[in-house]
């Protein structure tokens, strides 16, 4: 049968306790929420950190860039100004007188001269006695109002009381109310010997003194512009005639081409010079012995040239081939393409001594107009950049100009000189 239980027989259960599980769950998640939420506020401080640090970078880097830019346009500011200058290609084709005193109008001339010595050594065969005269060309001045006639044999006399006579007689012009009559004349030394070989030096003519021409006497002089040379009294090697010729040759073209080499450097800044209008000259200088049988020859080369201030000579052709041509200043590109020609065989001595000189001129040379470029860049430092064709108003010499300033946007030229560029270019006509 069926057990029957009795209520007693049923073991009441224990009193339930509280779930512990569910109060940690929920402390858990209070905690859980509780950290959360502290988590949320220490990542919303940290992005505000983070986005204020990111703002000051942003304004660092941007400074930075900003200046940097105006350091750079600072160190790359300046203006390049090209300049246009009025420019003609004249033919040339034309005889020209130029003067040591020019009048107004007349082209100038100055005569360049240089000096070399060379040796070599010659067989001698012997010795001889020799008795030669001095030679030398002199220049007279007549300042009197009369043409004055002197006579071959006329005596000069040097300040040292060296007599010269001229080896034919000679007309000398009479002298105007600016400048004295001239002309050259041949001159031998009245004497043999090696003093007579005087460097360039004024002579009076005794003659006048001796006769009471006190007037003609001051009026009437000389003057040599090369030294007197051939002066000899003594003996003299006697050389073999074809070793000797040989021997001069050589050091005549050793001392011609030394010269040449000095033109260039050795000529006054600011001068023209045509190599077409070189001349030379050779002196025997007395030999010297050497060893037993040997002598030394000695043989000293001149060199004599006009030469032509650059500005004098390019305004003057400017006068003469450009067509309304108003005494500008000028230059000529390149001299190179004027052809320079005697218009009479000249010696070196003529050239010396001459007070002027005829020659012909051929080309097509290139005239430019010139213009003051520190003068220029000063007128524009700080000036406008729409102030160039009224600055340029005041320089005929100049067609047309371009100007570019940096940077871009800077409305007028910088106000240092030093960063205004002038840059010329010559458009082909």
């Amino acid at each position: 049968m069926d057990k029957k239980w009795n209520l007693q027989d049923i073991k009441p259960a224990e009193p339930r306790k509280k779930r512990a599980p569910e109060r940690s769950e929920r402390t858990e998640t209070a905690s859980a929420a509780s950290d959360a939420g502290g988590a949320q506020t220490i990542r919303m401080k940290s992005t505000s950190k983070s986005g204020r640090k990111s703002i000051v970078i942003s304004i660092a880097v941007f400074a930075l860039i900003v200046c940097g830019g105006l350091f750079i346009s600072y160190l790359t500011a300046g203006a390049e100004v090209t300049v246009f200058p009025k420019h003609r290609d004249p033919n040339v084709n034309t005889t020209v007188t130029a003067y040591k005193t020019p009048q107004a109008g007349e082209l100038s001339f100055e005569v360049m001269s240089l000096e070399a010595q060379g040796e070599r050594q010659v067989t001698a065969t012997g010795q001889e006695e020799v008795q030669e005269q001095a030679t030398g060309v002199i220049t007279i001045y007549n300042e009197t109002d009369s043409a004055e006639r002197l006579i071959k044999n006329t005596r000069f006399e040097s300040p040292d009381g060296k007599i010269f006579k001229i080896t034919e007689s000679v007309r000398v012009p009479a002298g105007t109310e600016t400048a004295p009559g001239t002309v050259t004349a041949e001159v031998f030394a009245d004497a043999v010997g090696e003093e007579y070989n005087i460097a360039p030096t004024t002579f009076t003519i005794p003659g006048y003194n001796e006769g009471g021409f006190d007037e003609l006497y001051e009026k009437i002089y000389a003057e040599s512009s090369v030294a007197f040379s051939g002066g000899f009294d003594g003996p003299k090697f006697i050389l073999d005639e074809s070793e000797l010729e040989t021997a001069e040759n050589q050091l005549k073209e050793e001392l011609q081409s030394a010269l040449l080499d000095r033109v260039d450097s050795e000529k006054p800044a600011g001068f023209v010079v045509f190599d077409d209008a070189i001349r030379f000259t050779f002196t025997s200088l007395p030999a010297v012995e050497y060893g037993d049988n040997m002598v030394t020859i000695k043989l000293k080369g001149e060199l004599f040239i006009p030469i032509f201030k650059e500005d004098d000579f390019a305004s003057y052709i400017a006068a003469a081939t450009v067509p309304g041509y108003e005494n500008n200043p000028v230059r000529i590109d390149d001299i190179n393409q004027v052809q320079f020609t005697y218009a009479e065989t000249a010696s070196s001595t003529q050239i010396a001594s001459a007070e002027n000189i005829a020659f012909e001129l051929r080309g097509n040379p290139r005239i430019v107009w010139t213009f003051d470029a520190a003068q220029l860049t000063a007128d524009l430092a700080g000036a406008q950049k729409t102030a160039l064709p009224a600055i340029l108003g005041g320089y005929p010499s100049i067609e047309k100009a371009e100007a570019v300033v940096r940077p871009f946007w800077k409305r007028s030229f910088p106000d240092n000189t030093e960063r205004i560029t002038i840059t010329e270019v010559l458009e082909d006509n």
